[in-house]
């Protein structure tokens, strides 16, 4: 390998960004206004909105809901399927990357699936299938789509790179 990362560099770095996820994508969408990047712009923007939504709704949520626990799950699939819903308006509108609202589909797509199945499981089946898969796919699930939010800056890169090698 070109560089070696260690396991627990590693997961310390995925840590950092599931705990910190609005305020890495407020990050991203600086770093894109800066480089005047505006579908990059409006991709981290829609994020920072929506884990900015997540994050001060999540006690409210929880609050209402405390004794049923059915419309948590509906409320955070519905705001999974609103999120992918705008990412694809946009990126048949040339708003956004194309490209960067596919593979967010891709990523998202699990979320409320995995929202609507824990209901299910939790209040039909009685069963306790869905613990694991929640524990472990959305959190992933919002790691890659914060990280999915600097990929433009990549890309940036490497085309400042690719002129400057053209250059020398």
């Amino acid at each position: 390998m070109f560089f070696e990362v260690s396991k627990d560099v590693l997961n310390a770095f995925l840590i950092i960004v599931r705990n910190h996820a609005t305020i890495l994508t407020f990050i991203a969408l600086g770093i894109f206004i800066l480089l005047k990047d505006r579908l990059a712009i409006r991709f981290a923007a829609v994020c920072a909105a929506f884990y900015s939504i997540g994050f001060f709704s999540y006690p409210l949520v929880i609050s209402l809901d405390k004794e049923t626990l059915i419309y948590r799950y509906i409320y955070w699939a519905a705001n999974d399927v609103l999120f992918m819903a705008i990412i694809a308006y946009w990126a048949l509108k040339d708003k956004v990357y194309l490209w960067q609202s596919i593979i967010a589909q891709l990523i998202v797509l699990p979320a409320p699936l995995l929202q609507l199945f824990r209901l299910v499981d939790r209040h039909l089946l009685d069963l306790t299938y869905s613990t694991y898969l929640y524990k472990t796919i959305l959190p992933l699930v919002n790691i890659i789509v914060v990280l999915l939010c600097f990929a433009p800056l990549l890309m940036t890169l490497k085309r400042v790179s690719k002129t400057k090698i053209s250059l020398s």
